[in-house]
């Protein structure tokens, strides 16, 4: 037997392209988030659910468009309102789509990097634990943003092409609808998204994570409705699904009727429990992904 070692020429070239950096790094994981919640480059069983869902958001806002322009063709010069037809009360129409894309969105975003052991790979790269998560609720922002914010700029965009006082006066002076819907947008994005990134931290499949956070969120609500009946006014705090809809009430400056107002708390209770909830989401995951990036 030969002690000669024998080199074989397997053709390795390094890489001698631009090396972008870190904010590469983090817009690429960022972007990758984005297609995989809407099931992009993969199979179409994933695709179908997150396409239904903002199918179902889309389409009240397409519903009353079009009623809106019917009614002002058989009644020249005036438009029938639509109870629902407003930003405000959209959000309410919403509510259990958004709950459900939030579900299944927040554990795409996480767990198969875990089931999948590639987070070796992400941290080859020029990226930090706060990166990586930074990068992946950024992804949920964009998504969430969009699944919120589409319909509602079809009624702000259709509503002002059927009023009278021309398109662009119309665009002009209902402005700071836009404004609230942006604002509410992000705390129904905080509110939803913070417990679904929580739970998908510790849950070893996405569809087990969805399961979890839908049952806690109905649980919670459910026993905080019980408890405030039965005269435990502090236990409607619990409802973390209503917390979003009472400072949304708030940015837009209407009445609010939902559990934890009938109780006498105000909308800055809920808004100080969303960022609480939102803080420790953050805290229990950046140490969570320390142990394993």
């Amino acid at each position: 037997m030969s002690g000669r070692g024998v080199v074989y020429d397997l053709g390795y070239q390094p890489h001698d392209g631009p090396r972008l950096g870190r904010s590469a790094a983090v817009s690429s994981t960022v972007g990758d988030g984005v297609r995989r919640i809407f099931g992009m480059r993969r199979r179409a069983r994933k695709k179908i659910l997150p396409w239904m869902l903002f199918g179902v958001a889309l389409l009240p806002a397409v519903v009353f468009v079009g009623f809106t322009f019917l009614s002002s063709q058989l009644v020249p010069g005036e438009l029938i309102d639509t109870p629902w037809a407003d930003a405000s009360s959209y959000f309410d129409l919403a509510a259990g789509t958004v709950l459900l894309f939030c579900a299944l969105a927040a554990p795409e975003l996480l767990i198969p990097d875990r089931m999948d052991g590639v987070l070796s790979v992400y941290s080859s790269r020029p990226m930090t634990v706060l990166d990586y998560l930074g990068a992946r609720a950024g992804a949920l922002a964009i998504a969430f943003g969009g699944f919120l914010i589409a319909p509602q700029l079809l009624m702000y965009v259709g509503f002002a092409a059927l009023e009278p006082g021309g398109f662009a006066g119309n665009l002009l002076g209902n402005w700071l609808d836009l404004v609230r819907v942006i604002a509410s947008t992000a705390v129904y994005l905080v509110a939803l998204g913070a417990p679904a990134f929580l739970v998908s931290v510790f849950t070893k499949r996405p569809a087990v994570a969805t399961g979890v956070f839908l049952g806690g969120m109905f649980a919670v609500n459910a026993v905080a409705t019980g408890f405030a009946e039965a005269g435990t006014r502090w236990a409607a705090l619990l409802s973390l699904p209503s917390h979003p809809a009472l400072v949304r009430d708030a940015i837009f400056d209407r009445t609010s009727t939902n559990l934890i107002s009938q109780q006498g708390f105000d909308w800055w209770v809920s808004a100080a429990i969303i960022v609480a909830v939102a803080a420790v989401t953050v805290v229990v995951a950046v140490r969570r992904y320390r142990s394993l990036l």
